[in-house]
């Protein structure tokens, strides 16, 4: 049977969080084509002194980027974008770390001032659709279940897909998929045949398979190794920190 699992979701508020560094987006409102805004990453740097960073590319459309600063060392950091030391803001919080944001795109070269150790995390911010590849072994003939997204707190559409791969651990595909927009939602398998209400979904037994990629766009899960492919019966698109199914589909061979 599948084996019930409880998720720690600390510092996380509500649904519309942004693991405790809130930032406003820039750039146009989303419409029906658009994801929640999401963070991903982009690269990472570290050092020990002066360092220039190797160029990388902030996407055409992304409503901003951010540079996570920290360093453990007493001495001071800073950094700047292209020759401009203050084109991040101040970024010189040691030790500790702090956050730089800007609205420029493409090619993007750091600078970094530095008196002792420190390393850097560049996340940019996209509300486009994703669009992951099939996995591997995602093959009709490795296909064991599918079923439809229907709403039950928020709308939800699109198609799940549960395969077992050849290596033996089963994964998921999510495409096409649309679900209301929010941040801070988890996927979940269940061995309910088909929640109607949020009770339903939480009540069943089920394991949290990790947090929403997006709101749109074709994704890809892989499941825990506990998860009895034979049990899942269905999908569910979860609020954590209210407690509400926002959408679920209904899986069958």
């Amino acid at each position: 049977m599948l084996v019930a699992a409880v998720m720690v979701t600390a510092m996380v508020t509500g649904c519309g969080g942004d693991e405790g560094h809130p930032a406003p987006a820039v750039g146009p409102a989303a419409g029906a084509d658009k994801a929640a805004p999401r963070w991903e990453e982009v690269a990472r740097f570290a050092g020990t002194d002066d360092q220039r960073t190797a160029g990388f590319a902030i996407a055409a459309g992304a409503l901003q980027w951010r540079v996570t600063l920290r360093c453990t060392d007493d001495g001071a950091v800073r950094v700047g974008l292209d020759g401009d030391p203050s084109a991040l803001g101040e970024l010189s919080s040691c030790p500790g770390s702090t956050f730089g944001f800007s609205i420029r795109t493409g090619p993007v070269v750091l600078d970094v001032d530095a008196t002792g150790a420190w390393d850097i995390v560049v996340d940019q911010q996209l509300d486009t659709p994703v669009a992951e590849p099939l996995l591997t072994g995602m093959t009709e003939g490795n296909r064991r279940a599918a079923g439809a997204f229907y709403g039950i707190d928020q709308k939800g559409s699109g198609t799940a897909t549960l395969y077992r791969l050849p290596t033996g651990g089963g994964a998921l595909r999510l495409d096409p998929f649309l679900v209301t927009r929010n941040s801070d939602l988890f996927v979940w398998v269940s061995e309910s045949p088909g929640p109607r209400t949020s009770a339903d979904a939480l009540h069943a037994v089920h394991v949290p398979v990790g947090r929403l990629t997006a709101t749109a766009g074709a994704q890809n899960y892989l499941l825990p190794e506990t998860v009895d492919l034979d049990r899942v019966r269905s999908v569910v698109v979860w609020c954590e920190p209210v407690q509400t199914a926002y959408a679920a589909a209904r899986l069958t061979p």
